[in-house]
């Protein structure tokens, strides 16, 4: 961590405690706003995350990014419990301004930031000494990464061949 990342995030955590921001609203969360939360930080990941995997046409993209979404969200109330709720802490934080820049160093929004630094939030949080920002990367990415190669559509990209199976007759 470089001494200016080091500085941002202790203004950070010393001005949520000074506002005294807690949260209580994660747990006061309607399912609504809490898919608002997964849909905004996805938005932003997933771009950065499936980089170099996503099809040449914009178009194209764009409806593959948005399959992988989909794929994401509906997976997800058929995870663990607890995952469910480490995932919607991460996308609930992750969207509020304050915390965002404690985890992120950014006060911008993710989706705002370009594609680099949000490349740059991914592999900073992949190298970083807290494993809590090593657990969120490899979370996400292993979440998103299925969800998008887990899509027919892509298995040619990965010369895999669906098993068949035998009938019984």
């Amino acid at each position: 961590m470089q001494r200016r990342q080091f500085i941002m995030l202790g203004l950070a955590a010393g001005a949520t405690l000074a506002t005294g921001v807690t949260l209580y609203p994660l747990f006061d969360r309607q399912e609504e706003q809490k898919q608002q939360d997964a849909i905004l930080v996805l938005d932003a990941l997933l771009p950065a995350i499936l980089l170099g995997a996503l099809p040449g046409d914009p178009a194209a993209q764009q409806q593959a990014l948005f399959n992988t979404r989909k794929a994401v969200l509906d997976f997800l109330p058929f995870l663990p419990k607890r995952q469910q709720a480490e995932l919607h802490q991460l996308f609930f934080l992750l969207s509020q301004q304050l915390t965002r820049l404690a985890l992120t160093g950014h006060s911008m929004a993710l989706a705002e930031l370009s594609l680099e630094l949000r490349l740059q939030l991914l592999t900073s949080w992949r190298d970083s000494y807290l494993t809590l920002l090593q657990q969120a990367y490899s979370g996400l990415r292993e979440l998103l990464l299925a969800a998008y190669y887990g899509q027919p559509q892509h298995w040619q990209a990965l010369a895999y061949q669906a098993p068949e199976f035998r009938a019984y007759e």
